[in-house]
């Protein structure tokens, strides 16, 4: 199915990927840090994830083709807030539900049940992806949509 591989195992060249993928214009204007995110920074931050419970990122392959990533971080409770994005090449198919409900269904064994994520209020796409999913909206504000989703 799809390969699920932490940031911190990822090759110099998956990393460099990643990288390259999130700074796509279509996918860095629906980020709430749009910025072009430069080299050095990304392999620092991916140093400071080695060790850290409490982040977790992955990229998603299929057959050698990042498909995307995922990320989780700790928030208070049991809450982990989510971020997404997927890789242009392969939106509009519903690739993305299957690999995300792969990632969600692995997710409870690790002791993550509840997930959060926000998306932006024009961000129509992602709007009706969460809906599908079967994200709760928990409120918004002026920005965003806040949505919840309570694992079984």
């Amino acid at each position: 199915m799809y390969d699920v591989i932490n940031y911190v195992d990822c090759t110099h060249e998956q990393q460099l990927e990643i990288l390259r993928l999130r700074n796509l214009d279509a996918i860095r204007k629906w980020m709430v840090n749009p910025d072009v995110i430069l080299e050095e920074n990304h392999f620092r931050f991916i140093e400071k994830l080695k060790g850290n419970n409490e982040r977790l990122y992955f990229a998603i392959y299929r057959d050698g083709l990042l498909v995307g990533t995922y990320n989780l971080t700790k928030e208070e409770g049991d809450v982990w807030e989510r971020g997404i994005f997927a890789n242009p090449e392969t939106q509009g198919k519903g690739e993305t539900a299957v690999w995300e409900r792969q990632i969600l269904t692995s997710l409870p064994a690790k002791g993550i049940k509840t997930i959060s994520a926000k998306v932006k209020l024009d961000n129509m796409r992602s709007i009706k992806y969460h809906e599908k999913l079967g994200y709760q909206e928990q409120t918004r504000d002026n920005e965003y949509i806040y949505y919840i989703l309570r694992l079984q």
